[in-house]
Formats: C-alpha cells, sequence, structure tokens
C-alpha cells in the first residue's frame, strides 16, 4: 500500500495483490479524500461535541460560581447582621451593670433636692419673706436644687447616651476623653468593690477614626471584667494610654487572680468564660476581638494566676489631636 499524487495533483492510494499464483497482479486505487471522508466526518463531528461539551461544563461552572457567590454574599450579610445583634445585645447587658452605679449616682444629689425643698416649705410656712437671713437661705436653697438637678440630668444624659442603639458611624474619637467618661461611670463600682482606679493619659494624644459608641462598649467591658477579676477582695486598675508611630495602645491592668494559661488561648471564643454559672455570657471579650479587629486594631493579653491581667488594646490613629 502507497499514497502518489496523479498528474491532476490529487492524492490517491494504491493497494496491490497478486492473485493466480502471482500470474496476475491486481491494483487499486481510491482518491485519499474519498477514503478517509467518513474519518475525517467523524472528527468533525467529535471536535463539534467536545466544543458543545466544553461550553456546557464552562457555561454550568459559571453559573455555579454565581450561585455559589450570590450564597457566600448572603452568608456574609446574615454573619454581619447576626454580629451586630450579639454586639447589641452585649450592650444591653453592658447597661444593665452600669444602671445599678448610676442609681446610686443618682440618688445623691436627689436626696439633697429634697432636703433643701422641704427645709424651703419649713421657711415658708414660719417665717416671712421679707426677713434678709430668710432670704438668702431661700437663695442658696433654690441654688442648691438647680445645682443637683443639673447634676442629675448630666448623670442620665451619658446614659442614655451610652445605651443608644449601636451606631457604627465613623468620626474622630478623643480616646483620652472617652476612657475618662468611662472611668467617671465605673467609679462608684469599683469603690464597692473596694478598687482603686489609676489612670495614665497624656495630653495631645491623637483623634482617631472610629464609632465612639463600640469604643465605649469594648472598654466599659474590659474595665467591668477587671473589676469583676478582683472579686470585691479589693485591688487596683491601671489604665494608660501610649502612642507609637501606629497605634495608641491602652493597656488596662489589674490585680486580680489572674487567667490560667490554659484558658488564654481561648479568652476570646465565644460563650467562654471562667465567671461562675449565671454570671457571665462569654460573649464580652468575644465581641470586643470583634469590634477591634474590624476597627483594625489589635487587642492580646497577658495573665499569670495571682499576679494579675494585662489587657493591650492597640488602635490606628489618623490625624493628630488639636
Amino acid at each position: 500500500m502507497g499514497t502518489k499524487s496523479d498528474s491532476s495533483g490529487n492524492k490517491n492510494i494504491y493497494i496491490a495483490a497478486f492473485l493466480k499464483n502471482k500470474d496476475w497482479l491486481l491494483v487499486y486505487q481510491q482518491r485519499t479524500a474519498d477514503a478517509f471522508a467518513d474519518l475525517d466526518k467523524t472528527f468533525a463531528i467529535a471536535m463539534v461535541l467536545m466544543l458543545i461539551g466544553l461550553s456546557s461544563i464552562a457555561i454550568m461552572t459559571f453559573t455555579l460560581y454565581q450561585k455559589v457567590f450570590k450564597r457566600v454574599a448572603k452568608a456574609d450579610i446574615e454573619k454581619q447582621m447576626m454580629r451586630k445583634k450579639v454586639i447589641e445585645t452585649g450592650k444591653l447587658a453592658s447597661v444593665g451593670e452600669l444602671a445599678a452605679g448610676i442609681a446610686h449616682e443618682i440618688n445623691n444629689p436627689v436626696a439633697i433636692m429634697v432636703e433643701e425643698a422641704g427645709w424651703m416649705g419649713d421657711l415658708m410656712e414660719d417665717v416671712a419673706f421679707d426677713e434678709p437671713e430668710n432670704r438668702v437661705e431661700f437663695e442658696r436653697a433654690i441654688e442648691q436644687i438647680q445645682t443637683q438637678g443639673k447634676r442629675c440630668k448630666e448623670i442620665t444624659h451619658k446614659l442614655l447616651s451610652f445605651a443608644r442603639q449601636t451606631d457604627s458611624t465613623i468620626e474622630d474619637v478623643n480616646i483620652k476623653e472617652l476612657l475618662e467618661e468611662l472611668v467617671a461611670f465605673s467609679h462608684k463600682r469599683a469603690k464597692y468593690s473596694m478598687v482603686e482606679i489609676h489612670t495614665d493619659f497624656p495630653e495631645n494624644l491623637p483623634s482617631l477614626k472610629a464609632s465612639a459608641s463600640e469604643l465605649q462598649q469594648v472598654f466599659f467591658n474590659l474595665v467591668n471584667n477587671a473589676i469583676d477579676a478582683m472579686d470585691n477582695q479589693g485591688g487596683r486598675l491601671t489604665i494608660s494610654c501610649r502612642k507609637n508611630q501606629q497605634y495608641i495602645v491602652i493597656k488596662l491592668s489589674d490585680t486580680g487572680k489572674g487567667i490560667a494559661e490554659a484558658n488564654l488561648e481561648r479568652i476570646f471564643d465565644p460563650f467562654f468564660t471562667t465567671k461562675p454559672v449565671g454570671k457571665g455570657t462569654g460573649l464580652g471579650l468575644s465581641i470586643c476581638y470583634g469590634i477591634i479587629e474590624k476597627m483594625g486594631g489589635k487587642i492580646e493579653v497577658q495573665s499569670s494566676v495571682g499576679a494579675g491581667t494585662t489587657f493591650s488594646v492597640a488602635l490606628p490613629f489618623t490625624t493628630e489631636a488639636s
């Protein structure tokens, strides 16, 4: 068998075979195109089917990718909504603890106001307004009532401000003022627990681009945990701020009972708590971790049993404080 082109340029296949004891020679000629026509047709059909199959796979892959992408996006949105609800729930729990201390805070000025009002009533019954000494007493009592009323208003305003729905609006935050306000809120509870709060806040710290409401929640939670760690045995809580090239670093160090090394790796896990049953949800530090990570910061913990615990929160700053 062989191939050869004829005078017209057509390529032919030749096959020869001997017949009758090699008395005859049979030669068969056929054009190559005709011989392989069915094979070429089959190959063409196979190529078309393969292209159709590849196209179908590509379309199905793209469609599946789109569905998976939408599901992942939907799951991410649901995760964000769930995290927001968890943060809000944690904040309401913090407000509940805060309200107990605020009640004692408000009782003092209200008691003074009631006492002064009663004294004014007694004066009105017993003496005339024209006497200079009585007029001075009235003016003093009225001024005291106004002063204590303003004090109550400021306390309730701060409480309502803290209790408002979580606001993730990014704004310039003065971290020194925010921490001083939280220390003032926690003063009564710390006093009842025999805990001394010491602060070290340098002037002219840079401002932070962050949500003031979420920062309040983080540090209020850390302060409460520190007071709880001293377990009404008294102690010292030191809150300090320092600035490095990229971050403002806030440290909260207590002299409490500390955290076992085996628990340190799980301290930020949801629902993990070292507090007794009924005294902690295990969500506080997990919420703090999520908020700080979202802000581009870092939160770390160092602790030794019997020596106390230090939480370090590093927050990136932007513009210099004026």
